[in-house]
Formats: structure tokens, C-alpha cells, sequence
């Protein structure tokens, strides 16, 4: 692989895990309701479960790149358009888009059951490694039939889906703004809202007292 290749393989894979969604919503809410340091177990987490699921994608795809180099060229146009496909699910998955919950309502608190809970998403879920072999397949072709860069390839994702994952637990309100929802207000931060009645303001909890 070329020096450009490798750019842009680092990129891609850094873009993949920058892209809105499950996985960067939720680490990102472990750093806001549980603290950045809480949250730095969902990067070993959520890094080593995408590098098994893009281990796990690329198996089929390196095995069809080396038997039948010529069709790695139609799949990475049919890769292509489902990567665009997804990275518009990305942003209209109901869990990345829905308003940001006040309150701590995380699916697990330990750091062992955060580890093993964001170490499985990526495997249970059937869409992540089909993503990831639709973006495996755009480089097949200059690592196909060498197990020395399939190996690279898989160390350069691991570091760049980590890179990926710390940004979301540095930064958590960068990660959430990008929904475009505001928080939704707990049920004790409701205020008394000023009423007008004969031109004079009257308080909610006043009017309630005085009827």
C-alpha cells in the first residue's frame, strides 16, 4: 500500500468512528453523567469490539479479493453507496437524533459491565460489520493475498477507532450538540411561568393558591 493509501485508510477509519450514532452517543453520555475518567474505559471498549467486527468483515472480503481480484472493483462502488447509506442512518438513528435525557440513564454504571456492554455492540449488531466490510472492501484490493498488511490494517483501525473514541470522552457536548435536540428538562426543573391577568403578573402557584 502506498503512503497516500494509508492516509486515507487512517482517515476513513477515523471518520467512521467520528460519525454520529449509538456507539459515539453513548460514550459520549458515559463522559457527561459519569465523569471523563469513568468514561476512558468505553475507548479499550468500543476499540477492540470494532476491530473484531472489522476482523470478522474482512475474513470474506481478503478471501473474495485474492480468488477473484476483478470483482473487488463493481463492490466497492455497491460499498460505497451503502457507506453513504449509512452514514445517513448515522445522523437519522433515532438514539443519535432523540433529545438528550437529564437524568443518568445509562445502561450499565460498573466500568466492567460498561467494558463488556460496549465490546459486544458492534459484534450484536449486524449492521456494523456490514458497514465495515463495505469499508474494507475499498482498500482490499492493494492488501489482497498479503497477510502483512492485513495485519497492519487492523492495528491502523484499532489506533485510529481509539483516537475516534477519546475525542467523544473529551469532548461529550461536541459529540451530543451535533443531534441538534436540547436537553429534555427534569421533572424538578420546571419553573413557575409569569401569567397576565388584568395586566398584571401573576405567577402559576399563585393562581393556583388563590383559586
Amino acid at each position: 500500500m502506498t503512503i497516500e493509501t494509508w492516509m486515507a485508510f487512517c482517515a476513513a477509519s477515523l471518520a467512521f468512528i467520528l460519525l454520529p450514532g449509538p456507539l459515539a452517543s453513548l460514550v459520549a453520555r458515559y463522559a457527561l453523567h459519569r465523569g471523563r475518567l469513568t468514561a476512558l474505559v468505553t475507548v479499550p471498549a468500543v476499540s477492540l469490539g470494532l476491530a473484531a467486527a472489522f476482523a470478522v468483515a474482512m475474513l470474506p472480503v481478503a478471501a473474495l479479493a485474492t480468488i477473484l481480484p476483478g470483482a473487488t472493483g463493481p463492490l466497492a462502488w455497491l460499498g460505497m453507496v451503502y457507506l453513504m447509506l449509512y452514514a445517513v442512518w448515522s445522523f437519522q438513528e433515532p438514539s443519535a437524533r432523540g433529545p438528550r435525557s437529564a437524568n443518568d440513564n445509562l445502561p450499565e454504571q460498573r466500568r466492567l459491565g460498561i467494558f463488556v456492554h460496549l465490546l459486544a455492540i458492534p459484534l450484536r449488531k449486524g449492521r456494523y460489520v456490514a458497514a465495515l466490510a463495505a469499508f474494507g472492501v475499498q482498500f482490499a484490493g492493494a492488501a489482497a493475498g498479503d497477510i502483512a498488511v492485513l495485519m497492519e490494517m487492523q492495528a491502523v483501525f484499532l489506533l485510529a477507532i481509539a483516537a475516534g473514541c477519546l475525542v467523544h470522552v473529551v469532548y461529550p457536548d461536541w459529540a451530543l450538540a451535533r443531534r441538534g435536540r436540547p436537553a429534555l428538562p427534569g421533572p424538578a426543573s420546571h419553573k413557575m411561568h409569569t401569567r397576565f391577568i388584568a395586566r398584571r403578573a401573576v405567577t402559576a402557584g399563585y393562581r393556583r393558591i388563590a383559586a
